[in-house]
């Protein structure tokens, strides 16, 4: 039951039969006063507005604003409320033939207003996970040539920084993938961490560590490099997208 919660579509769906419950609760009095179409138009306005904050805050503040593609974002934004607005006032008056249109439209505009604020109010304030800020130290030492010196099989090898994909962890040791090959070291997670740079290299789990400059596609739960999907790990969350959308490697 714990997972089916989880879901998004599940807490946004509660989350929509919740709202309509809310304001039922003040409406039946007055939802008789009311006749045809314009009975259930609260009801209809509620869920679109709904439906507009949903696809606001997933699409286009996680993938353009938090990417810093916040040019992208404003227009896209205010393009579609505009797209709603006039979409609003016909139905308001053609279709439901309210006279005075103005008040819904400015209720639209003030409640997704309100969305957006409370939504980035919450992303902004909602604090990176403490084991996940250990994890990745902002002063580390780091490699004095640009590479990661290490052993494998009893050979001392350098590893240039920008050769490594990603890291992941075998307890004791580590596997180091490369464009070229795999190599396996007697190292620790934490101790790779310290012989690399920040913040190029992130740790987005207790198994791997990526090279920030091979990152494909990035989304909630995972990120890919060169086709290999990695999982981002659950307290590390917040701090992995944090920190790679401010890379200007990123597109």
């Amino acid at each position: 039951m714990e997972k089916v919660f989880r879901l998004v579509f599940v807490r946004n769906l509660l989350g929509l039969l919740a709202l309509l419950g809310v304001h039922y609760v003040s409406d039946q009095y007055y939802i008789r006063e009311r006749t045809g179409p314009n009975q259930f138009l609260p009801y209809l306005f509620l869920l679109g507005l709904y439906g507009w904050l949903v696809f606001h805050n997933r699409v286009l503040y996680e993938q353009l604003y938090l990417r810093q593609r916040k040019r992208q974002y404003l227009l896209w934004t205010l393009l579609l409320m505009s797209i709603n607005t006039l979409s609003m006032y016909g139905f308001l008056t053609l279709q439901f033939q309210v006279t005075h249109p103005l008040p819904p439209i400015l209720s639209f505009w003030v409640h997704t207003l309100a969305g957006f604020g409370i939504y980035a109010f919450y992303r902004s304030t909602l604090a990176a996970p403490a084991a996940a800020k250990t994890a990745l130290p902002e002063s580390l030492p780091i490699a004095e040539s640009g590479a990661l010196i290490c052993t494998v099989n009893g050979e001392k090898l350098v590893i240039p920084f920008e050769e490594i994909r990603y890291l992941e962890s075998l307890e004791n040791y580590v596997k180091v993938i490369t464009a070229r090959k795999t190599l396996i070291t007697r190292l620790t997670m934490k101790e790779a961490e310290e012989r690399l740079h920040k913040p190029a290299f992130v740790r987005i789990s207790r198994s791997h560590l990526v090279n920030a400059s091979h990152v494909e596609t990035l989304e909630t739960d995972g990120l890919t490099i060169h086709g290999k999907s990695l999982k981002i790990g659950k307290v590390y969350k917040r701090y992995v997208s944090e920190l790679l959308t401010e890379l200007p490697i990123l597109p």
